[in-house]
């Protein structure tokens, strides 16, 4: 396959030629399936009346062919895909039917081997299910996956496991099942890390999973099930009956050349009354880790009456995670625990502490998109951050009665960041730059919520909430070089140090009381009245150290804004069902009060919502949803004066700014009914925004002033995304598309440029099982970004990737995985580049202790490419990364 790519490389494959190749190699893998025959028909009783819900279940004769089943649909219908030639003992059975086998022989299609069940007329007394295996099972709210079915055993974490499974999709630890996002993850119906995917799909080990469940509309309690405003889409991890009840896990140790290495434990113990987890790691080459961005995504705990962001401040998004590192070592460590005292009395919580040392170095060519002409830079950024964080959590659930629920959850963040960054920039004239910030937060926030059932048509809830948060950082930028002295009054000195400091407190708080009445079976009314209200305090004053270590203080510059937002709301709405037809319809009055900069403002706005559901049939559905929103701005927009965010750059705050407002449209649809031969959901999503909220941007050289302003000019956003794919009885092929339209208005000095950017992503995947303890997974990828700003510039990525495993002589696993990327650039220039990995695995069969060999970038590639672009600027970035690595590795299992 390297070598295929390799021939592709050099004959500079453009995309036309890609699609005929990858159809060529669709066709041939399709072909491979004509020794096939489907066989389909009616199953029917004694009166010719169609059955449904029955199974038939065919069991090759043959070793190495793999069983098949079907079950029948509403109208007795059945389709089985068997091999052609072979012999299949087809076991039918029912409910209240005598079963039926019979040895089947097909060397052709047939669509009419139609069964007669005949009804039974003895008393049941016993139900024997001598065969109940199925690979994927149904039922109204849960997909069932039976991990048997779909893994060759060579699997070593649940995200592995998770790219096997038909329908599923892991993307930046993000799982995605039927094209939605998994909000909750369960291991025996107990939140993990409150429902974090990403330490569960990197560390849970594969070997102890039998099942997975995806259910949707999750609720932690029947009471719940009107109440609560989200829709979770829960994954719930059923282990292995040897693996309940007992402590189970791994610890591995590896240690490499060149000084590399790396420990992790992940131990594990549930029973149906408590459970208790430990994750820790700390490694030097770059292994996957948590960083304050991880950990300020679980702020808050989780609400089944407030939304995610009501929870949240916006001044704690202040970080991100980076994988792409140059050097690295990260060090974390993670408890969660749960305890049932007794059945009315559960408490649960985890903690986690994060400290991470990451150098980045890249080197990028920038290109700002001015209102004349395009102002081009190459910088060359490395930056050294040291980053400590933990995270403390507890939850007390209190069940006095079947009729009431109370919950109290508290959270507790804590952060500290130090970073220096060296800048070499080339534009007129090149010129070096020293960045140093220091700075550290904490977040606190606890709620209460409470759930009652007055009778059997009305329950009540009511959530309080409140949190504060408090930060404060220093920063300095020094050069040799003059620099923002159009936007900072610096005296003239043979060395410029600019240092700014700043403080940020906020406060939230949050009500809501909802009643949800049951009028009928088909008729449901639901009201509630709420009140948020948030306020922050942000000081920042910026200055200029002389060469004799003098400070002159810029006190006209200085920032010392208080902010109050208010919202009174009431909400009234109603949740129907007509035949096929679930329709949520509500309305809810806002009464906003804003006060900044000495500036007040009284807002009244009607938030409407539509929700339609239409059952085309059983797991075929079409979702409409509506709704019209507005959104005040991040804090930061509205201060008075302007803040240094970085050597090029300020940000000049509009405190005469209001809110935005967007109507979104969202149409949805996913068909899974036949997910053993072939499944699609596609959904286009349009929005409208206006006003909007966008920057304006005073374009001077390379050097920026950014004011945001809210433009009474419509931006308009249209995408559609749709993931299919079909199964065949040893493969499986997965086809993805997203494409992402964006136009907008931007003001860049002073006149207002019209932006319209065209986003997309091809994805194909083929799956191959050649026998239980062999897979072979291919995938191309072919993504692209447009931009037109009265000058047209484009980059595009073609990525081809192939995953391995094998396990050969009883005891070894081979798996390796590589990608080779073509990217070309907005400047047009091309760069290749080829990423691969190895492991060799040695364990003997029911042994504790097993042995492995990594091998990490085998091409010893140092650098990776991103084209990126926002605002005004399209950024082309060299990402320069840990070079070649190899681990020896040692696991002991539990």
């Amino acid at each position: 396959m390297i070598r295929i790519i390799s021939i592709f490389l050099k004959k500079k494959l453009n995309f036309k030629n890609l699609v005929v190749w990858c159809c060529i190699l669709f066709n041939t893998f399709i072909l491979a399936q004509n020794d096939a025959v489907i066989i389909s028909g009616v199953v029917t009783d004694n009166f010719q009346q169609s059955i449904t819900n029955v199974t038939l279940i065919a069991l090759p004769k043959q070793q190495n062919l793999k069983a098949t089943y079907a079950i029948t649909d509403t109208k007795g219908f059945y389709k089985l895909q068997l091999i052609k030639g072979a012999s299949y003992n087809l076991s039918i059975s029912h409910l209240g039917y005598g079963s039926m086998d019979r040895v089947i022989f097909f060397l052709e299609n047939t669509s009419n081997y139609n069964i007669t069940l005949n009804t039974k007329s003895e008393p049941l007394d016993e139900v024997v299910i001598n065969y109940k295996y199925q690979p994927i099972e149904k039922s109204k709210d849960t997909l069932t996956y039976n991990l048997k079915a779909f893994t060759t055993g060579n699997e070593l974490k649940m995200k592995d496991v998770l790219e096997k499974l038909p329908g599923v999709k892991v993307d930046d630890n993000v799982i995605k099942v039927q094209g939605k996002t998994v909000t909750k993850l369960l291991i025996e119906g107990k939140p993990f890390f409150d429902g974090s995917t990403k330490l569960a799909i990197e560390n849970i080990p594969a070997d102890v999973m039998d099942r997975i469940q995806i259910i949707s509309d999750y609720k932690d309690s029947e009471l719940l099930r009107n109440l609560a405003d989200n829709e979770d889409l829960a994954l719930n991890v059923v282990l292995k009956e040897d693996k309940k009840d007992f402590v189970f896990g791994d610890i591995e140790a590896s240690l490499g050349l060149d000084e590399f290495y790396s420990l992790h434990p992940a131990l594990f113990k549930y029973n149906p009354k408590s459970n208790i987890s430990f994750i820790a790691d700390i490694n030097n080459y770059n292994k996957s880790s948590l960083d304050f961005g991880d950990l300020s995504r679980l702020v808050g705990g989780s609400s089944n009456l407030f939304k995610k962001n009501d929870l949240t401040n916006n001044l704690l998004n202040a970080a991100s995670s980076n994988d792409e590192r140059f050097e690295s070592l990260a060090r974390f460590s993670a408890l969660n625990f749960q305890h049932e005292l007794n059945k009315k009395f559960k408490v649960s919580g985890y903690a986690i502490y994060s400290n991470n040392d990451i150098v980045n170095n890249s080197l990028s060519i920038r290109e700002y998109l001015g209102s004349d002409e395009s102002i081009f830079e190459t910088r060359n950024d490395f930056r050294d951050t040291g980053d400590t964080s933990a995270i403390l959590n507890l939850k007390i659930d209190f069940n006095p009665n079947a009729k009431q629920k109370w919950m109290y959850n508290i959270n507790y963040l804590n952060n500290t960041s130090n970073s220096t960054q060296e800048s070499l920039s080339t534009s007129e004239s090149t010129s070096e730059f020293l960045t140093k910030a220091d700075g550290k937060g904490g977040n606190f926030s606890h709620n209460l919520e409470g759930y009652l059932k007055l009778n059997e048509n009305h329950t009540i809830g009511v959530g309080l909430h409140h949190s504060s948060t408090n930060s404060n950082s220093t920063e300095n930028w020094s050069s040799d070089t003059i620099f923002l002295q159009d936007y900072l009054p610096l005296n003239t000195t043979t060395n410029y140090l600019i240092k700014q400091r700043g403080d940020i407190s906020a406060e939230k708080f949050n009500l809501i009381l909802k009643d949800y009445w049951l009028a009928n079976r088909n008729f449901h009314l639901f009201y509630n009245v709420g009140y948020n209200y948030k306020s922050s305090m942000i000081r920042s004053n910026i200055s200029q150290v002389l060469s004799d270590n003098s400070i002159l203080d810029f006190s006209e510059l200085s920032n010392n804004n208080p902010f109050t937002l208010s919202d009174l709301n009431f909400g009234l709405g109603i949740k129907t069902k007509l035949e096929k037809f679930e329709i949520i319809l509500d309305a809810k009055p806002h009464f906003f009060s804003f006060s900044r900069a000495q500036i007040n403002s009284a807002n009244f706005f009607i938030s409407p919502k539509l929700k339609v559901n239409y059952q085309i049939d059983d797991d075929i559905d079409l979702d409409f949803d509506y709704d019209f929103t507005n959104n005040y701005l991040n804090d930061l927009s509205y201060l008075q004066n302007i803040r240094v965010t970085g050597f090029n750059s300020v940000l000049l705050g509009n405190p005469n700014l209001e809110d935005e407002r967007s109507h979104n449209f969202s149409l949805f649809y996913s068909n899974y009914k036949h997910i053993d031969d072939y499944f699609i959901d596609a959904s286009a999503d349009y929005s409208i925004n206006n006003p909007v909220k966008n920057n304006s941007v005073i374009q001077t050289g390379i050097n920026q002033l950014n004011m945001p302003v809210i433009l009474n000019l419509p931006q308009n956003n249209l995408s559609f995304n749709t993931d299919f794919g079909f199964i065949f009885n040893k493969s499986s092929v997965e086809f993805g598309i997203d494409l992402d339209w964006l136009k907008a208005n931007q003001i860049i000095n002073e006149k207002v440029n019209f932006i319209n950017t065209f986003d997309y992503n091809l994805s194909g995947k083929w799956l191959l099982k050649f026998n239980k303890k062999t897979q072979l997974s291919l995938k191309y990828r072919h993504s692209g970004y447009h931009v037109n700003s009265g000058e047209k510039s484009q980059s595009t990525e073609n990525t081809f990737s192939l995953n391995f495993d094998s396990k050969f002589l009883k005891n070894f696993i081979f798996k390796t995985d590589s990608s080779t990327h073509i990217v070309n650039d907005f400047s047009e220039n091309t760069q290749n580049y080829t990423l691969q990995n190895l492991y060799l695995g040695y364990s003997k069969p029911n042994s504790k202790l097993s042995y492995s060999l990594n091998f990490r970038n085998i091409y010893n590639n140092g650098v990776i490419v991103r084209n990126s672009f926002s605002n005004n600027l399209l950024l082309s970035n060299q990402i320069f990364t840990i070079p070649r690595v190899l681990l020896f590795e040692l696991k002991y299992k539990f």
